[in-house]
């Protein structure tokens, strides 16, 4: 099984400074490579529509082409790549085949240029090119920048392994079998993972709100847990963020409501912040204080994410250790958010995300999920006898069969209904 553990760095100043580095580096790299491919992309297609078949000496682009072009180049006209590892320039064409494959799949838009800011900070660091220990990780390159920066000769072979250490938060949670040794505190007893073999395939370091993150990726074999045997209906919604057919509920934290009074005062005073534009460059320059205040705004919304992927990962790890089948609706939910009255309440649910979450972890568990497609009538059919109503109007929060006089909760009966849905797919899966 693939998956990957999310550790929070704590780097020094002077690693920040090589961080933020590396992950320019990579940005610049991408854009260079997306600009390329525009301008070869228009070349091919003017010479297959003038030139004849057989003098036609153009290929489509592509992004390990474009790679020995940028490093033939390279030297010459951007050595200052070079302060930084080749994980950075090798993860900007990963980045940028990737994004031009799941365009011509359907899977995403077109890719466009990462703006700094704007974008996601990250870069992607192979398996052999960095150490991992207990609670720090060595990143290539790093130790060499530093003392660079301080223009250091002497005793460098010492202190090139200190100053390239960064400091994590948590080591890491997949152990193999032979090296296992428990952990004292009952937080880190709970995340320990034995398993009978890991290897680690890769980090990825980014930023997020000014804290910086590894997600470090693996592929571990471990025992398959034992299976249960329970089989529930899920309804996701609004009022509730889940409902399940046999009486459990997660009620809808609504992150967002509670936080949008703080939020629109710190979003009020970023936008008091000074900003002048270069009237050479066409830039906008920020202040000092503005980068301040726009981390503080950057942090609420981290918290806000924070406290509703909490409350989700715990009902979603739970549903999966004791449930072996779960039915679950595809929800419309672009549909839901073109609503101007419930678009905000639909965002701050985030059924979306939940969705996924039972998706991984029932997996990973060893179970079924059934997801019912989004035309299912769960909320209009009745549970009992089957019948389904025509309307069923958000107001009524109490559903009431007209033929067999059954009045249940509104989104209790949507979950038998996903109940029954997941049984008849059970049915069929093992007939």
């Amino acid at each position: 099984m693939k998956t990957a553990h999310k550790i929070r760095m704590n780097p020094t100043p002077e690693q920040v400074e090589y961080l933020k580095r590396a992950c320019g580096t990579r940005r610049f790299i991408y854009n260079w490579g997306r600009e390329q491919w525009e301008k070869q992309y228009q070349a091919y297609t003017a010479e297959q529509e003038t030139v004849p078949q057989e003098q036609r000496v153009l290929k489509p682009p592509h992004a390990l082409a474009l790679k020995k072009q940028f490093n033939q180049i390279r030297e010459q006209e951007y050595p200052w790549t070079y302060h930084v590892t080749k994980c950075v320039v090798e993860g900007a064409f990963d980045d940028l085949k990737n994004a031009y494959d799941n365009f011509f799949a359907g899977r995403a838009n077109y890719p466009q240029y990462k703006k700094k800011g704007k974008s996601h900070e990250s870069f992607y660091l192979s398996n052999d090119k960095f150490t991992l220990g207990s609670h720090w990780i060595s990143i290539p390159g790093l130790g060499r920048f530093i003392l660079d920066q301080r223009q250091t000769k002497k005793d460098r072979g010492k202190l090139l392994r200190r100053l390239g250490t960064v400091n994590l938060a948590e080591k890491l949670r997949f152990v193999e079998k032979g090296k296992a040794t428990t952990p004292t505190k009952k937080r880190n007893q709970r995340k320990h993972v034995v398993c009978e073999r890991v290897k680690i395939l890769g980090a990825t370091v980014c930023c997020e709100a000014g804290h910086w993150y590894v997600s470090i990726q693996g592929d571990i074999t471990r025992e398959r847990p034992t299976t249960p045997e329970a089989v529930v209906g899920v309804d996701v919604g609004v009022k509730h963020a889940a409902v399940v057919s046999d009486g459990r509920r997660l009620e809808n934290q609504r992150p967002l409501a509670l936080h949008l009074k703080k939020l629109g005062k710190l979003q009020r005073q970023l936008s008091k912040k000074e900003k002048t534009k270069d009237p050479q460059t066409r830039r906008t320059v920020f202040s000092k204080n503005y980068e301040k205040q726009r981390l503080k705004v950057a942090r609420k919304h981290q918290q806000i994410a924070n406290i509703r992927r909490d409350v989700q990962h715990k009902f979603t790890t739970e549903l999966a250790r004791t449930c072996g089948a779960i039915g679950i609706e595809d929800l419309n939910i672009l549909g839901m958010m073109a609503n101007r009255k419930l678009s905000r309440a639909v965002a701050d649910a985030a059924m979306g995300q939940l969705l996924q979450f039972l998706k991984t972890k029932v997996a990973n568990a060893g179970g079924e999920l059934f997801i019912a497609s989004r035309w299912f009538p769960s909320t209009k059919r009745c549970s009992c006898c089957g019948q389904v109503k025509k309307r069923m109007p958000l107001k009524h929060r109490t559903y009431e069969c007209v033929a067999c006089g059954l009045v249940i909760d509104r989104d209790l009966n949507a979950a038998l209904n996903l109940l029954w849905f997941a049984t008849q797919q059970l049915r069929q899966l093992h007939a």
